[in-house]
C-alpha cells in the first residue's frame, strides 16, 4: 500500500461543553488534533500507510495523544521527542449567529523548538511516495520553518510528490518573519498547493479581481471546506488509480 508522510504540530484540544461561552464552561472536554494529523487519519481511514511526523515531549499527555492517533492506524515511528509541553488551544463552538472562539497556548511547545537535523528525513521518506505539510508549521518558528523547508528539500531530492494546505493563520506569525517572506521558498518545492483568496493575498501578494478580503470562493484548488476529506481523496486517487467509492 502506498506510504504518504504529513508533518505539523498535533495539539491538545479543549472546549467548551456543548455551546457554552468561556465564559459560563467549568469544565473542558479534551481531545488532540491538527490540520496534518487529520489528513494523516483520513488517509488511514482508506487503507493508505500514514505517517505522521512532529516533535512532542516525554510525559501523560503526549502519551495520550500517540495512543488516540495510534488507534485510527497512524504510524508514529517518525515522531521525534523532547520540549516541555504539548500545544493546547481552547474552542468555543459557535451557536446561530454567534461563530466559534479559539484561543491559543501553544508558545514554546515542543513542535515551536523544533530544529532542521532532528528528524531523519531520509529514513522517514523512504519508500514515501507523498509529503504532506501546512502554512500553520512554518508559522510556528523560525525552526519550524526551516524544518520544513528541509524536508521539502530532501522530498525534492528522493522523488517524493509534496502537498501544501496554504492555511494562513495571521495569529501564530509571530516571530519576526511574515508568511510572505517565508511560504515562497516552501512552496517552490511542491507538486500540489491548497488554498484560497486570503492564503493568495497574504502570502504571494495575489489578489483575484473583485476579491475584497474575505475568503469568497475557490482559489487554486477549493476552499477549506472538507479539506482532510478531500486531500485524501486527491491523495488516493493518484496513489492508487483503480480505487472507487463504495456505492451507497
Amino acid at each position: 500500500m502506498p506510504k504518504v508522510v504529513t508533518f505539523g504540530e498535533v495539539m491538545l484540544r479543549l472546549s467548551n461543553p456543548g455551546y457554552l461561552r468561556f465564559g459560563q464552561a467549568r469544565q473542558f472536554d479534551a481531545t488532540f488534533g491538527g490540520g496534518e494529523a487529520n489528513v494523516a487519519v483520513s488517509l488511514a481511514n482508506y487503507g493508505i500507510d500514514s505517517h505522521f511526523v512532529t516533535r512532542i515531549p516525554k510525559n501523560d499527555i503526549a502519551d495520550m495523544c500517540t495512543a488516540e492517533l495510534r488507534s485510527f492506524g497512524v504510524n508514529l515511528d517518525g515522531v521525534v521527542y523532547g520540549g516541555y509541553r504539548v500545544g493546547i488551544y481552547y474552542l468555543e463552538t459557535g451557536a446561530m449567529a454567534r461563530g466559534s472562539k479559539v484561543v491559543y497556548d501553544r508558545a514554546h511547545s515542543a513542535m515551536s523548538e523544533i530544529r532542521p537535523g532532528m528528524v531523519n528525513w531520509r529514513e522517514v521518506l523512504k519508500g514515501a511516495e507523498w509529503f504532506h505539510w501546512t502554512g500553520i508549521t512554518p508559522a510556528l518558528s523560525q525552526g519550524a520553518a526551516d524544518t520544513c523547508l528541509e524536508a521539502i528539500k530532501i522530498a525534492n531530492e528522493m522523488g517524493v510528490k509534496v502537498s501544501c494546505d496554504l492555511n494562513y493563520r495571521k495569529k501564530l506569525w509571530q516571530y519576526g518573519k511574515s508568511a510572505s517572506e517565508v511560504m515562497p521558498e516552501l512552496v517552490a518545492g511542491c507538486n500540489l498547493i491548497l488554498g484560497n483568496e486570503e492564503d493568495a493575498e497574504k502570502e504571494f501578494g495575489i489578489k483575484p479581481e473583485g476579491f475584497e478580503g474575505k475568503p469568497a470562493g475557490y482559489f487554486i484548488l477549493f476552499c477549506y471546506c472538507g479539506l482532510a476529506y478531500l486531500l485524501a481523496w486527491g491523495i488516493m486517487k493518484a496513489l492508487v488509480p483503480k480505487y472507487k467509492p463504495i456505492e451507497s
